[in-house]
């Protein structure tokens, strides 16, 4: 999503544009600045990458003290250099990360006061508000906390107004932002990574908190003016993450998972997991999106297998909207990578109003989803860079597992033995990953194969059924192949329609307790002429005839953790697919890493 950035500084262009590059990774369309220069905001923006703006800033080169800048991902018009931000109105410059909900209102009362608009954007209400209240001589904190007022929906702002005293302002409602004081300068950010190394203490303001930074440091205004700001040490500051010797920051991803399981393994965490009693609880409902949905989705299947608890998962954009039942004997997990997923974020907030317990599911420990539950376990993956996720979705699994494993535990359902052997399946792992991605040209062989179909279908049964969806969902995101995926079962009930010579399959078949029932899945394929491609157990060559590139034979494993295992080969699968197909597997068009607006 969008991302914003801002400092009061000496020369303040050279964190925001090394803020902007830290915020590359959440996936943008266009990018700009506006800085304080003599007194007067000068503003330049481009339709594209960051380094076209740096190139134009070299052409036409701008200093100062008090700058904010923007990424954007284009939600209200189109990738243009009109509708990118900084937007402007006479004294006043924004850079906005959210939704105004009532803009088209707004805009309509503005022009009757005659105003002048020169882009589709929601966002472009805001300065126009703030700068007509200026025009009343309000002061700039009244002004601002005025406009405010008229705004419904979600935001994060960085307000520059022009004049001599170098501030910047602050202001939120739903959409992250994060403040810091460092001894170079002030800072604003809608992710703690795009704060450089200066940035060693953070601060998360409440919705609605308005704040100045200036050149002698950062104070609240009214109403809270009186109250001392609360730093956190930030968990990303001088932290430089870089692909290394990889071809791109998922693969290095990909490739990263071997060292986190064998870290997860390590039970230094087992006492977080037993906060929760979960003998309290007749219910969980996991609340996620995207990938974290298809996480829950195998988190299902263990809890239910293993501690015999009623499960629920729901999409998070839907989850309000469909009245749920809701009982003083639920818990409710929400799953969020970045832990500002503003669907999942809104549906915490449901669930709490309606007196069910929480419990965050994050890879950022201070951020928004993580602040307002009542419980927060950690996944631990580190910063994941890729847009497309990777290693944070092995890392939920394994959480998953280790607190369903203490579910099972302290409900008591399944025998000490075989409570202790899926404690040990986990410990295989590290090892178990690492032969597949010992052998990550074989899927090379694949990817380019299945890269010349225009669609796919993924199959899988029981557990493998969300693995399925999860690879098929990779591999759009980053290769743009059209692909979907469905429990093999499902296929007569409709999708087989599509087979043919052109419709490949993939199936995630390891050995299970339902293998026998996948074969005749596969025979249904065949049968269909359409080309197949299996990651499976070696037992299914005795079966089906496939060539070299179209079986990519899976390590014998445990079944309890096979989807951790068998969700490599589908990362794999997507990134040699998008690598074939010369695509950009970081960025792909389109997506955001964080999405932070509804």
């Amino acid at each position: 999503m969008c991302g914003i950035i801002g400092a009061v500084a000496d020369s303040a262009i050279k964190p925001v544009l090394e803020g902007l590059s830290r915020l590359e990774y959440r996936g943008y369309d266009s990018s700009g600045i506006s800085i304080l220069a003599d007194n007067e905001i000068k503003t330049r923006k481009v339709q594209g990458k960051l380094n076209q703006l740096k190139r134009l800033l070299l052409e036409q080169p701008l200093e100062g003290k008090c700058c904010i800048g923007h990424t954007r991902w284009a939600t209200h018009g189109k990738a243009t250099v009109s509708n990118a931000h900084p937007h402007q109105c006479g004294r006043v410059a924004v850079v906005h990360n959210g939704i105004i909900e009532n803009y088209l209102h707004l805009k309509e009362k503005l022009l009757q006061w005659g105003h002048h608009f020169n882009s589709s954007t929601d966002s472009e209400v805001i300065p126009h508000l703030i700068n007509h209240y200026l025009s009343q001589h309000l002061s700039e904190e009244d002004a601002i906390a005025k406009a405010i007022l008229q705004l419904k929906g979600s935001y994060a702002l960085g307000v520059l107004i022009d004049g001599d005293s170098n501030n910047l302002y602050a202001i939120k409602q739903g959409s992250p932002l994060v403040i810091s004081q460092g001894v170079n300068g002030a800072y604003l950010a809608s992710d703690a990574m795009a704060l450089g190394p200066d940035s060693s203490k953070i601060y998360y303001p409440k919705d609605n908190e308005l704040i100045k930074l200036t050149s002698h440091g950062i104070k609240l205004c009214n109403p809270s003016a009186n109250r001392k700001i609360h730093y956190v040490n930030n968990s990303y500051c001088s932290k430089i993450v870089s692909k290394g010797e990889h071809s791109s920051f998922m693969e290095k991803e990909i490739f990263e998972q071997v060292d986190l399981l064998n870290s997860l393994s390590v039970d230094r965490h087992a006492s977080d997991y037993s906060t929760i009693n979960f003998n309290d609880f007749n219910k969980i409902t996991i609340i996620a999106c995207g990938s974290s949905y298809y996480a829950a989705s195998v988190a299902k299947f263990w809890f239910e297998k293993y501690a015999n608890i009623l499960v629920e998962v729901d999409i998070a954009s839907e989850y309000r909207y469909r009245s749920p039942v809701m009982t003083h004997k639920e818990l409710a997990i929400f799953v969020s990578q970045s832990g500002e997923t503003a669907d999942t974020l809104a549906a915490l907030k449901y669930a709490k109003a309606n007196k069910v317990q929480t419990l965050a599911l994050v890879n950022v420990a201070n951020s928004s989803i993580a602040r307002e539950a009542h419980f927060t376990f950690e996944i631990y993956a580190g910063p994941e860079i890729g847009v497309a996720s990777t290693k944070a979705f092995t890392c939920q699994l394994a959480i998953f597992y280790k607190m369903c494993l203490e579910a099972a535990q302290q409900r008591a359902f399944i025998k000490f033995d075989e409570l202790k052997q899926l404690q040990q399946n986990f410990l295989q792992l590290p090892y178990l990953i690492e032969k597949i991605l010992q052998r990550c040209t074989e899927i090379k062989l694949l990817a380019i194969k299945l890269s010349r179909y225009s669609n796919i279908l993924f199959i899988g049964r029981g557990i493998q059924t969300p693995i399925a969806h999860e690879g098929a969902l990779k591999l759009k995101e980053i290769s743009y192949i059209h692909a979907e995926a469905y429990a093999a079962g499902e296929l007569k009930h409709g999708p087989i329609a599509l087979l043919d010579e052109q419709m490949p399959v993939v199936v995630i078949a390891p050995k299970d307790s339902l293998t026998d029932k996948l074969l005749s899945n596969i025979q249904e394929v065949q049968a269909r002429n359409a080309p197949l491609f299996i990651i499976g157990d070696a037992s299914i060559r005795d079966y089906i005839n496939l060539k070299e590139d179209e079986f990519f034979e899976l390590p014998p494993a445990p079944e309890s953790i096979q989807p951790i295992i068998t969700v490599i080969p589908m990362q794999l699968l997507a990134l040699y697919c998008a690598q074939t197909l010369g695509k950009n597997v970081d960025q792909p068009r389109n997506l955001a890493k964080s999405v932070t607006v509804e």
